[in-house]
């Protein structure tokens, strides 16, 4: 089926599911003594198991079937493990502040790489909205503490290569989720990309002891839950519009973030902080404001089915 990218609909969807992925820290500050990669085998497997029993109720099964470029999903999967692996261990080791400064340079190598692999033409207006966002990201983040702590020790550089790969991963994963639009629907795409990412995960989740888990289950089930639902909307929208555009979008995910760890978890907010999220908003907002141009650009690009 082709997708509608004449509505505003595909940005309602990736600003709701980015905002949504700002939850991750508080599920994760409520689940205790488990380690990451259990942590994400089991939010991976509710996820699974709701878009299944979704499809089966609601007769949507076929939209499982696999056609071409299934290596592709394979590529995703990959690419979600990599990317929750790295972000979280980066956190580990260098700290929340390197971690989302890096994992958010990923809008950085979709301007570069998407023009060659998805055929988008790159309109220099675009680099306003950038710009706003990748400074956004910085006044949060604070860099100039990050180059001060470069002396503290090997952790601290494993989380900066972490931190960086992250990044990368990401940024190639909203590549791919577009360049498939035309052959799997965003639920699709969410479900094969869950299951290959649940077997590298199987690992962590078999050394994890029984009443550890039980203990967890009921906040595991809602992080399952609530996390695949904003996965199945940001895969819907990212797929109606252009990456460069989502990418950008995306950043409102560390914006929620950031106010859900003020508000839930009692964080500190600073004014650098507050100030960064103002730039990340704007850049979404002209994005979006952007639209009649950007539909003109992808349908010069789209190839004919």
């Amino acid at each position: 089926m082709p997708v509608q990218e004449n509505s505003f609909k595909p940005y309602s969807e990736v600003i709701t599911g980015s905002v949504l992925y700002g939850t991750i820290g508080v599920f994760l500050d409520r689940v205790q003594d488990m380690s990451v990669g259990s942590v994400l085998f089991s939010r991976l497997f509710f996820g699974l198991c709701m878009i299944f029993f979704y499809l089966l109720l609601s007769g949507g099964l076929e939209q499982l079937r696999l056609g071409r470029n299934r290596k592709y999903l394979l590529l995703l999967g990959f690419l979600n493990a990599v990317t929750g692996m790295c972000y979280l261990s980066a956190i580990k080791y260098s700290g929340i502040s390197t971690a989302v400064l890096l994992l958010y340079t990923a809008p950085i190598y979709v301007n570069l790489l998407a023009p060659s692999i998805l055929g988008e033409k790159n309109n220099s207006k675009s680099l306003l909205p950038l710009v706003l966002a990748i400074s956004g990201v910085l006044l949060i983040t604070r860099p100039g503490e990050i180059l001060v702590n470069l002396n503290t020790g090997s952790d601290f550089v494993k989380g900066l290569l972490f931190g960086l790969l992250s990044g990368v991963s990401f940024g190639t994963t909203i590549i791919t989720i577009r360049y498939l639009r035309h052959d799997y629907t965003g639920i699709s795409q969410t479900f094969w990309l869950t299951g290959v990412s649940l077997l590298f995960m199987l690992p962590s989740a078999l050394l994890t002891p029984a009443p550890v888990f039980l203990r967890n289950f009921n906040t595991l089930f809602l992080f399952g839950l609530t996390i695949t639902f904003a996965a199945i909307l940001y895969l819907r929208g990212i797929s109606g519009i252009k990456a460069q555009t989502g990418s950008i979008i995306a950043l409102l995910e560390p914006v929620s973030g950031i106010f859900f760890d003020t508000a839930v978890l009692k964080s500190p907010l600073y004014t650098s902080t507050f100030l960064g999220c103002v730039l990340i908003l704007t850049a979404a907002y002209l994005v979006s404001r952007k639209k009649s141009e950007d539909l003109k650009l992808a349908a010069d690009s789209r190839p004919i089915v």
